[in-house]
């Protein structure tokens, strides 16, 4: 039923006769009615640079792993015609021929409102699967295995005997176990596989993005997910947004692709003898952001924040770059499509909002506009300092790790994907790949004991955050990421009780949820940081307001003027944390207003949630030059 109702959704999208972007989307569509306007189509090899010959501005490197191979030549037979032609027939391309230069091509692209939906409703449906596997994994691993050895039939045998006597060896084990599988198949089979460190840095060309960088999704599609989610549901501190952002890539620009092949073909409507070439982006640019918004909301259910998050995280600072910013009309139908299909057919039951709670119960206190600014201000010097920190942090345990990343500064840039670490010229040969192997085991290992002494760390963050943000007065144990407590019983800090007032418990969770983030980063598995840093972030808050306390009189207070102070530093906090590392400052506080329950009073919380995330920006710029991707110039 799922299935048949999305592929009429697409048919009813796509066969709309004569749908183009401009009359949609663009500014133009305010004009005189008197103006005349002529929709001209042209041919791929003149529309776009990636036919051109060897005048473009950014030709291949052939030291680039990620480069497609060219468009193959066009099949000259009439009835060579599939699904492509049924999908891209009555998708023209929109070329406005304004002879008055009335308007500026190069404020919009030129990306049919019908693909970008299109390509919305396939990456979200993408991120909606992704997001069952990864909970259908945690529940095997962690809730069935557990069940079955630890007073199951399993626990008759040797080994379930030698489980049961010492059962916190499960944690370790698990991690260690997939973190080897995770090292061999990377390593071995995927030894480049495109992350989002490859997004961002393809895309944030200022002089515009070389899509030939962007692989067939094809044939990374399921790897990248495959791998990304086997780390997750193993027990490592990193989460499903990185490979949503990848996946979403992949499928934007190898839609954008097949589009460009199909109005390019000699019998296509949507060729003609035009020439012009208009200079507004790439479709395959364009659609590469649409995939990525499209993903991101299909998963994490934040249709505004999805697009946003996708187009700032190309741009070093704070904002979206013009190249980005021609691509927001596309993204933002692309994230819509996604909503429309996840919450309207997927899950039309479910309740639209979020769940976590930042204030004990509805409408508690107010907060003053100075204690908002001092908070807001405070939170944000603190997530920069903890961010430059975390990122530094990273760089020298990559150059611990892996000694032959420091001849290369481009390549320990380029990926956190592990696999660059190898030898591409075949040096060193198997000991090189056992070496590699090796010491991701080791990586792996020593996040295993660190969750078997804090088993707050494990996992993404998202299913414990809400014990993180109320500092432990949810138990770890009835969150939705709880393990069986005799799995714990070697906890530092008891997950199922409150922290304690001084912020030390907060402070020693927070030092090991940091450790096991940086330590799974630099090691090469591969993953995202927005959860897993949004939860380091809220533990951390707890330690941070416990020591700004004798400073600061409204954390010490009990009037009502100063009750919201404690939950603005907690939101604050995560958001300059996060932002202080993606440069996505708008998308951080929209993911964590989306998220908020409905008894959270934003309007009093985001005006200083807004402050710390932007102060965040501008102190981390100045503390360090460096960041944690790699950003093209």
């Amino acid at each position: 039923m799922v299935i048949t109702g999305v592929t009429r959704i697409l048919a009813l999208l796509l066969l709309h006769d004569k749908l183009d972007a401009h009359a949609l989307l663009s500014p133009s569509v305010v004009r005189p009615l008197t103006s005349t306007t002529t929709t001209t189509t042209t041919t791929a090899r003149s529309y776009f640079h990636h036919n051109q010959p060897s005048s473009s501005s950014h030709p291949p490197s052939p030291s680039t792993p990620y480069l497609s191979s060219r468009r193959p030549p066009h099949d000259n037979n009439s009835n060579n015609i599939g699904w492509k032609t049924a999908i891209f027939s009555t998708i023209p391309s929109t070329n406005d021929d304004d002879s008055d230069g009335s308007i500026d091509k190069s404020s919009h692209d030129d990306t049919p409102l019908a693909l970008a939906v299109a390509v919305g409703i396939i990456s979200s449906f993408v991120g909606y699967v992704y997001s069952k596997c990864m909970r259908a994994g945690f529940e095997l691993l962690w809730k069935t295995w557990p069940a079955s050895i630890f007073g199951g039939c399993f626990g008759a045998t040797k080994f379930g005997k030698l489980l049961n006597r010492y059962p916190h060896a499960y944690i370790p084990m698990i991690v260690t176990i997939g973190g080897t599988l995770v090292a061999i198949l990377s390593t071995l089979y995927r030894p480049r596989l495109f992350s989002a460190h490859d997004y961002v840095r393809v895309l944030s060309r200022e002089d515009g993005a070389n899509m030939d960088e962007f692989p067939r999704a094809t044939r990374h599609l399921l790897p990248v997910l495959a791998i990304c989610c086997l780390t997750s549901i193993s027990g490592f501190s990193l989460g499903p947004e990185a490979p949503m952002v990848t996946a979403g890539g992949l499928i934007g620009a190898s839609m954008g692709r097949k589009y460009l092949r199909y109005i390019d073909r000699p019998n296509s409507s949507s060729s003609s003898s035009s020439s012009s070439s208009p200079s507004s982006p790439s479709i395959e640019e364009t659609l590469a952001y649409a995939g990525a918004a499209g993903t991101l909301t299909g998963f994490m259910n934040v249709p505004l924040a999805g697009p946003i998050f996708a187009l700032e995280m190309t741009n070093r600072r704070a904002g979206i770059s013009p190249n980005a910013a021609r691509s927001w009309s596309a993204a933002v139908a692309s994230s819509l499509a996604g909503m429309a299909l996840v919450r309207g057919m997927l899950t039309p039951n479910a309740n639209v909002g979020g769940h976590f709670l930042y204030v004990p119960r509805a409408g508690v206190g107010t907060l003053t506009g100075a204690d908002a600014i001092l908070a807001g201000s405070a939170c944000g010097i603190g997530g920069a300092m903890l961010g430059t920190a975390f990122h530094t942090t990273v760089r020298f345990l990559k150059s611990l790790l892996w000694p032959a990343m420091r001849k290369s500064t481009t390549t320990a840039e380029t990926s956190t994907n592990s696999n660059n670490d190898v030898d591409d010229n075949g040096g060193g040969g198997r000991m090189m790949v056992a070496t590699t192997i090796g010491r991701k085991v080791v990586v792996a290992l020593t996040i295993g004991l660190i969750s078997t002494f804090y088993p707050q760390t494990m996992f993404w963050g998202e299913g414990s955050l809400q014990g993180m943000i109320d500092g432990q007065m949810t138990p770890f144990s009835s969150t939705p990421h709880g393990i069986p407590t005799m799995m714990t019983r070697l906890a530092r800090v008891d997950p199922n009780r409150p922290f304690s007032p001084d912020g030390l418990d907060a402070m020693r969770i927070g030092a090991a949820k940091f450790a096991a983030i940086a330590l799974a980063s630099a090691g090469g598995y591969p993953g995202g940081v927005i959860f897993p840093l949004l939860s380091n972030g809220a533990t951390l808050s707890h330690a941070f307001a416990s020591a700004l306390r004798p400073w600061m009189p409204p954390l010490s207070s009990t009037t009502a003027s100063s009750s919201l102070v404690v939950p603005l530093m907690t939101m604050g906090f995560m958001a300059a944390t996060l932002t202080s590392i993606t440069r996505t400052p708008l998308a951080t506080v929209l993911i964590l207003a989306l998220t908020a329950s409905g008894t959270t009073p934003l309007s009093a919380l985001l005006p200083g949630v807004l402050l710390a995330s932007y102060v965040s920006i501008f102190v981390s710029d100045r503390l360090s030059s460096d960041s944690f991707f790699s950003y093209s110039k």
